[in-house]
């Protein structure tokens, strides 16, 4: 899960980082929103229309750094970004595929290590400055060598642009994920000469001479269809419409107003005001407004995917290690119990990866419960009376959902078959620190992908980062590990998403993990609203958002 600030409680150390600050504001619930077309329901009106004008005014909770989008991504800041910016490659709403934006078309090599895209002509940013690759270069430079955000993700890759027009991304190893990662909120497009003019550099030193900051939290420097009026920190944003934009598909309001606002108030600004949406409703209060026909209500299971998680070291546990203690607790979990705890919208998780990513399990895969089948695997472990703790974090939440709320539930069913469980609710930042040893017996977690790729899910298997804090060395089971390496080259998406499903059904059988739920999002807005629909890596595309 390490995913910027919204990929909380990873074994990715970027991750890792950002979770103490979700940690410390306990507002993970902001949204590391995500939609598919399967699950989702609206209700309310809305379909259809174009505004001519007038105000549309967001609230959430804001979880926020600053606005330079190659310092943090946070869910507020892309809400704003995904407005102020383009990208080379685009997604839209739930579909994570991405097509073509600032590039009109890319070229990939059959051995998935070289990208080459090709630049729109006609691009231009807010100031009428035409863009060119050397804007691009300059971007993603700048991301590398700031050493922040979503930097890591160009690990091993070099840019260059060999024209004016092409842009080309360069991998020491397979990456056939680049697609996916160029879409996403890291990787938007500066108007390079504009960020220079304000202390910006794309130097090897930029992590140090870099003064381009707090100039970002009072400009923009995008090609996007709003532009940054003003930023209030912990009150609100405001952006208006670009008049030059460049693209065809024009922003429909004048303005757009982010605000800071608890989801209780939210609540209330929902049901009174027109062009409103709020982004921090729970299932329990989004379930309120549903015959309110003043408002939309949509509601997904989101990207963020609770789990268990064992440790696979006897030198950490011989408890948690024991095989066949790991199939009594895969059987033993009473999974229709979590999922109404998750509340409206939430979904048993089938497998590692969410069903907002091609290459998840299908719903029929998912692991049932059979207590039966848990006794007896724990009669057959060889250890009477086996005792765990559960660590999991205390202080944080995910969709309106605590931890302490699923751990109490899975300390009640696998005590019912035979364990003894004991809690141990540690603050996020302690977590951390006990996390990183590798030594932690038994643990709730969850994860938010770091992009919307298969490739994401890597780190599961034996040496990857995650699988590390589990006691799940590089070499402890080859065979899956030539799998991960087959489908982390794998061009073909369809292709590498079948490859994704045949190691989830491996982990699903054998392997420290536990898929839980899915939590749900909620997106509410004022019926007369369109496009109101849930970006698992925007959260919400405000440009996208209309009016009947």
């Amino acid at each position: 899960m390490g995913s910027k600030i919204r990929r909380v409680l990873s074994g990715r150390a970027r991750g890792l980082s950002a979770v103490a600050l979700v940690g410390v504001t306990a507002l993970v619930l902001a949204g590391c929103g995500g939609g598919s077309t399967s699950g989702t329901t609206t209700t309310g009106s809305g379909t259809g229309g174009a505004s001519a004008g007038g105000t549309l005014t967001v609230d959430t909770s804001f979880i926020l750094e600053g606005l330079d989008p190659a310092r943090s991504v946070t869910p507020t800041l892309t809400i704003a970004t995904k407005g102020l910016y383009d990208t080379l490659l685009a997604t839209t709403g739930s579909d994570v595929t991405p097509k073509p934006s600032i590039a009109a078309s890319y070229d990939a090599s059959p051995d998935a290590k070289t990208y080459t895209f090709h630049l729109r002509d006609g691009v231009t940013f807010a100031d009428g400055t035409k863009m060119t690759s050397a804007d691009v270069l300059f971007s993603f430079q700048r991301l590398v060598n700031l050493k922040l955000g979503g930097s890591y993700l160009l690990d091993g890759v070099a840019v260059t642009a060999p024209d004016a027009t092409t842009v080309v991304l360069t991998s020491k190893t397979a990456n056939p994920a680049l697609p996916v990662i160029v879409s996403g909120p890291s990787f938007v497009i500066l108007n390079s000469a504009l960020v220079k003019q304000n202390g910006g550099t794309d130097a090897a030193d930029a992590a140090t001479t870099d003064k381009a900051e707090t100039w970002f939290n009072s400009n923009s420097a995008g090609s996007g269809p709003y532009v940054l009026e003003s930023y209030k920190t912990s009150d609100s944003m405001v952006l208006v419409r670009n008049d030059k934009y460049w693209g065809s598909d024009k922003p429909k309001f004048d303005r757009v107003v982010i605000r800071n606002m608890p989801a209780a108030t939210q609540l209330l600004n929902v049901q009174q005001g027109t062009n409103e949406i709020a982004i921090d409703l729970s299932a329990t209060q989004s379930a309120s407004l549903k015959s309110n026909a003043k408002v939309a209500v949509n509601t997904s299971p989101s990207s963020s995917l609770f789990r268990l998680q064992m440790n696979m070291d006897s030198s950490a546990s011989a408890v948690s290690s024991n095989d066949h203690i790991q199939q009594a607790i895969r059987y033993g979990v009473n999974y229709d119990a979590l999922v109404q705890l998750g509340g409206a919208g939430a979904v048993q998780a089938a497998g590692l990866v969410p069903s907002t990513i091609p290459g998840s399990l299908p719903a029929s895969e998912a692991i049932k419960s059979d207590a039966d089948k848990a006794k007896s695997e724990i009669a057959a472990s060889g250890i009477t009376s086996p005792s765990l703790t559960l660590t999991y974090p205390s202080d944080i939440n995910v969709n309106g959902v605590t931890f302490a709320t699923f751990a109490q539930r899975v300390q009640a069913d696998l005590q019912a078959i035979g364990f003894q469980v004991k809690l141990e609710a540690i603050p996020a930042t302690t977590y951390l620190t006990k996390w990183r040893t590798g030594k932690m017996e038994f643990t709730m977690t969850y994860s938010y992908p770091d992009y919307m790729d298969t490739t994401s899910m890597l780190s599961y298997l034996p040496g990857g980062s995650d699988a590390v804090r589990a006691g799940w060395p590089e070499g402890a089971d080859p065979t899956l590990e030539a799998a991960g390496a087959t489908m982390g080259s794998t061009v073909d998406t369809a292709q590498r998403a079948a490859q994704a499903q045949d190691i989830q059904r491996t982990l699903n059988q054998k392997s420290p993990y536990v898929p839980l739920i899915q939590t749900a999002q909620t997106i509410v807005g004022s019926a007369n609203l369109t496009g109101l629909e849930l970006d698992p890596s925007w959260t919400l595309d405000v440009a996208a958002v209309g009016s009947n």
